[in-house]
């Protein structure tokens, strides 16, 4: 190991998204040091998201930056939890042609959710694991339904209903379970605070979850202030809603996309 590799301590996450990406670093104790964050507009090809991230992370930053290891964690919607049971390894194509417009060239992968014996199957970006790869050595991916699962299935324990819901940059991720059973994972897509809360309502109700006492978490994007409009038609729905954003640097709790990356990790 050479002598500049040997002082480096810092951990980088990734978080692709389709329009964009951020980076945070942090040390050893788990302190964020660095965040940024990178949108294109929502027509951007895999083309241009490599492009932009070739512009930002690279040998020099990971230098400067002083990054031992690396995690990667996918949010797009491409993707389904598949039991155990019914798994087969040699069939991932097959789990997501259903719900998935899959093209030539696709790469395919699943993580393990040991939490609920089952597998999130996804599509990385094989353009940008390929870039990072060549950049970084090995490293870690797995879609972001896999962590918010298990997250979800930890709070669940003592609650016959629970829903745990993460919002990032127009989209809402959401698992729920009944009896410490998870019985739905999804991630929806919204531009307005009624078409958000319509989804929290509409799968509250297509579950039939008791709106007097089920619980419902939230962390990244959503906040508990009188400006959250969603969060005014939840609660005249809805008893118990409770948030769940880790504690942050005050130096970069406020900044566009911190919450939704942090709180994924």
């Amino acid at each position: 190991m050479s002598e500049n590799f040997s002082y480096k301590t810092n951990r980088l996450s990734i978080f692709i998204l389709q329009d964009g990406f951020s980076f945070l670093v942090k040390n050893e104790n788990s302190t964020p040091l660095a965040f940024e964050n990178f949108k294109l507009g929502k027509s951007a090809s895999a083309s241009e998201l490599l492009k932009l991230l070739r512009s930002k992370i690279h040998t020099e930053f990971i230098q400067r930056e002083e990054v031992r290891d690396l995690e990667v964690l996918y949010g797009n919607p491409q993707f389904t939890v598949i039991p155990q049971e019914y798994f087969d390894e040699s069939q991932l194509p097959h789990y997501l042609k259903y719900n998935s417009k899959l093209i030539e060239g696709d790469d395919f992968s699943f993580d393990e959710i040991s939490s609920i014996q089952a597998n999130t199957v996804y599509i990385p970006y094989v353009n940008i694991n390929n870039y990072l790869f060549e950049v970084f050595g090995s490293f870690e991916f797995t879609h972001v339904l896999t962590g918010l699962i298990n997250k979800g299935f930890k709070k669940s324990q003592d609650i016959d209903e629970y829903i745990y819901v993460h919002v990032s940059h127009q989209m809402i991720y959401f698992t729920a379970f009944k009896n410490q059973k998870m019985l739905l994972s999804n991630a929806f897509s919204f531009e307005t605070a009624e078409d958000f809360a319509y989804y929290i309502l509409f799968t509250i109700e297509e579950l039939k979850f008791d709106r007097e006492n089920m619980t419902i978490g939230f962390s990244g994007k959503f906040f508990n202030t009188e400006k959250n409009t969603a969060l005014t038609i939840l609660s005249t729905y809805l008893r118990h809603i409770s948030f769940l954003n880790e504690i942050a640097p005050e130096s970069l709790e406020n900044q566009e996309g911190f919450q939704e990356h942090f709180n994924l990790l």
